[in-house]
C-alpha cells in the first residue's frame, strides 16, 4: 500500500482494505488423548468474543459438558490473551514477533495463529478482564461484555478528542444501537457514518497506544496534532516516548501498525496516520518490535 499523498478516493480504498483485513486463526482444544482443532478467519479489527458463539456451537459436538455455561479464554505459548483488544492488535503482539524472527526459516505458520481454548480450568481473572454478566437461561453474555469494553474506549478516545466524552454520551439510543451492531456485522458505511457524530473535523489531540512485544508496559497518551504550528509526526512521537530506541540517526526498532511496517511514513503528520488506520474504538495501536 502507498500512504503517502493519497488522495480521497485512495484513503477511501485504503480503510476499505484496512476494514477488511483478516487472520486465519487455529483454535485447538486439549481433549483426552486427541486435540481439537478449529480453523476460523477473524477480522483485524473484530474481536474474539462476536465469534465465541461460532466457536462454541461447533466444539459442544465434541465434548459432554456444557460449554456455553463456562467461560472462555484463549493462550499462547501460556499467556491467556486479552479478549477486550482487537484481534489485529493481538496476532501483532504476540505472534508477529516470532513471524519475523522466523521469516525464511520454514519453522513457523506465517499464515495462521494456533491458539489454545481453555474450557475447564480456572479463569485467569487476574489476567485478563472477566465476563460478568449471563442471560436469563444462566448462559455467559459475551457481548454486553464487550459492547461495554468498547463503549469505555470509545469515551476515553472521544474525550482526548473533543476534552469531552459528550459527543459519544449524546448519540441517541437507537444511534448507540446501530453503532453497536455496525461493529458486530461489519457494515462500514454505517459505522463510518455514526462515528463521524464522534469526531469533530478539527481537533488538537489524537489518542494512540503503544505496545512493545515482550513488555507488559503499554504507553497510552493524547498527542498534540501540532507543535509550534507544525503536524507532529509518528517519528516525533517516537523519539520522544522511546528515546531509547528511536533518535535522530539511529532506529533500532520497526513500527508496525494492522500488521504492516509503516517505516516509509513515519514522516507523515501523525494526524494523517490516526485517519487511515485507526480502530473501531479510534484508538491508533502501534506495535514496536525491536530489532535483534
Amino acid at each position: 500500500m502507498n500512504f503517502t499523498g493519497a488522495s480521497s478516493s485512495a484513503t477511501t480504498e485504503i480503510k476499505r482494505k484496512l476494514w477488511n483485513g483478516c487472520i486465519n486463526i487455529k483454535v485447538v482444544l486439549p481433549h483426552d488423548s486427541e486435540d481439537i482443532e478449529y480453523l476460523i478467519n477473524i477480522p483485524r479489527n473484530s474481536y474474539l468474543p462476536i465469534h465465541f458463539q461460532q466457536l462454541i456451537s461447533y466444539f459442544q459436538n465434541y465434548v459432554s459438558y456444557e460449554i456455553y455455561k463456562q467461560a472462555l479464554w484463549f493462550e499462547y505459548e501460556g499467556v491467556p490473551i486479552a479478549w477486550n483488544l482487537p484481534v489485529g492488535v493481538l496476532y501483532d503482539y504476540l505472534y508477529l514477533p516470532s513471524v519475523i524472527q522466523e521469516r525464511g526459516g520454514g519453522g513457523l505458520d506465517q499464515n495462521c495463529w494456533t491458539i489454545q481454548l481453555n474450557l475447564r480450568g480456572k479463569y485467569p481473572a487476574e489476567y485478563i478482564i472477566p465476563f460478568v454478566y449471563t442471560n436469563p437461561d444462566n448462559t455467559i453474555n459475551y457481548e454486553q461484555s464487550l459492547n461495554e469494553i468498547i463503549v469505555n474506549q470509545l469515551k476515553q478516545s472521544c474525550f482526548v478528542i473533543n476534552g469531552s466524552a459528550k459527543p459519544i454520551m449524546n448519540l441517541s439510543e437507537s444511534n448507540s444501537k446501530l453503532l453497536w451492531n455496525s461493529i458486530v456485522t461489519r457494515n462500514l458505511g454505517q459505522f463510518t457514518s455514526l462515528n463521524k457524530k464522534i469526531i469533530p473535523k478539527q481537533f488538537q489531540r489524537i489518542p494512540v497506544k503503544i505496545y512493545i512485544p515482550g513488555s507488559t508496559t503499554v504507553i497510552q497518551a493524547p498527542i498534540h496534532a501540532y507543535e509550534d504550528d507544525k503536524p507532529v509526526t509518528l517519528s516525533r512521537v517516537l523519539q520522544r516516548e522511546l528515546p531509547n530506541l528511536f533518535t535522530n540517526d539511529v532506529k533500532l526498532a520497526r513500527t508496525y501498525i494492522h500488521g504492516i511496517d509503516i517505516s516509509s511514513i513515519m514522516d507523515m503528520p501523525l494526524h494523517d496516520i490516526w485517519t487511515i488506520f485507526r480502530h473501531l474504538d479510534n484508538f491508533l495501536y502501534i506495535i514496536i518490535i525491536a530489532m535483534s
